[in-house]
């Protein structure tokens, strides 16, 4: 018999991250206050929610461990395999899951459906306590476990082992516990939207390079896509008042015709991009997971697989010691960022290589398609990696 619930733990944001966490912690056995400033989830907003998110195949066996992936798999779209190629270079990559022994790479599902069934999930635990509306107030007490939280005005402190920031990139815990962290901006924007083409996609997901900038397009149903456009940030003001059809331009300029006509555009969203990685995850009872621990840009779809394995990585920590060391918080704290650094480097250099100009350039990234398409253990190690392990 464990004694998890002696064990507390406040975990402030409650997106998809915090949520998994706090699930996951829960299910262990552990008490889990879950906090965010916005007032409540609302379930009808949720299901109106298009945006898709990529789940790799690592993050589907977490999210099959906290009990949810029957719920999402009904609004799924299987990843069967990746199409990479750049635009005037005649050599194409593709990988496809069944030559790694596996079903699929990943699937698309609607972010609202995922914040929406761990949300049930988390409502079921009575170890957990969820707190919307509320906030924590930076004391000198928070080092000590001490937490000052301030919901309609009104303060209360509570204490508790360990925090853990869920909060996104601009963590206000991370700030005051004074982590170090490396920031770059890309100086680009992404142009995100979901599309309907001609022909079907055959859950084919693609990574499309060209001078203009990169563009990925993940498949949703049968005929759409979740289009992530890279451009340049100056253009903000031009994609946030182009029409349909610009757009559509846009993305057929960049993938040609192989899936046929745009026949639909939905609305769009236009998001900076900005890499971000801090000097540890760890400091005294904090821990950092999601978007407070890393920053990355989006044309791999790793952003949101990154932060569950951080989720996956403190539920193991503390279920096989519930009251980690130095040594184990050191030894956790090295397993971490070294995945976020080889996640978060892999995507920029990807952004970095294909993003130089120039004939020398563009022949020496055909030579590396090259090499990855004629050399099966290359191939190999980047579907892994794509997979989450």
């Amino acid at each position: 018999m464990n004694d998890h619930s002696k064990v507390s733990f406040c975990v402030s944001g409650a997106g998809p991250i915090g949520l998994a966490l706090a699930l996951g912690l829960g299910q262990a056995g552990f008490n889990v206050t879950l906090l965010d400033q916005k007032t409540h989830i609302d379930p009808k907003i949720l299901l109106d929610d298009r945006r898709m998110l990529a789940l790799s195949h690592r993050t589907v066996a977490f999210f099959k461990r906290l009990g949810v992936w029957d719920q999402l798999s009904m609004h799924a779209t299987p990843i069967d395999a990746v199409h990479v190629s750049q635009k005037h270079c005649k050599v194409e990559v593709l990988m496809k899951a069944d030559a790694h022994d596996i079903d699929h790479f990943g699937f698309l599902v609607p972010q609202g459906r995922i914040i929406l069934a761990l949300y049930e999930q988390v409502t079921q635990i009575p170890a957990i306590t969820l707190a919307f509306a509320t906030a924590i107030v930076p004391t000198a007490g928070l080092a000590e476990g001490q937490v000052t939280l301030k919901h309609n005005g009104q303060t209360r402190t509570a204490h508790f082992d360990w925090l853990v920031a869920a909060e996104g990139v601009h963590s206000a815990l991370r700030q005051h516990f004074g982590i170090e962290t490396f920031m770059r901006d890309y100086d680009q924007m992404a142009v995100i939207a979901r599309v309907r083409f001609e022909k079907k996609h055959q859950n084919i997901a693609y990574e499309r390079f060209t001078q203009e900038g990169a563009l990925a397009l993940l498949p949703v149903n049968e005929q759409e896509m979740a289009v992530v456009l890279m451009t340049d940030r100056q253009e903000r003001d031009r994609w946030q008042r182009a029409s349909d059809l610009t757009y559509a331009a846009e993305v057929l300029s960049r993938i040609g015709a192989r899936l046929g006509d745009i026949t639909e555009v939905s609305e769009r969203q236009v998001w900076s991009l900005t890499l971000m990685v801090p000097k540890k995850v760890v400091s005294g009872r904090l821990l950092l997971a999601g978007n407070s621990a890393h920053g990355l840009h989006p044309i791999a779809g790793q952003g949101l697989n990154l932060g569950i394995r951080d989720c996956e990585a403190i539920v193991d920590l503390f279920t096989k010691n519930h009251h980690p060391n130095a040594h184990d918080l050191a030894a956790f704290n090295a397993v971490r960022h070294k995945d976020i650094i080889k996640t978060v480097g892999a995507t920029d250099f990807l952004v970095n290589a294909f993003g130089i100009e120039g004939r020398a350039a563009q022949t020496a990234r055909s030579l590396g398609l090259l090499g990855v398409k004629l050399l099966p253990f290359v191939k190999k190690k980047i579907a892994t990696v794509g997979m989450g392990y």
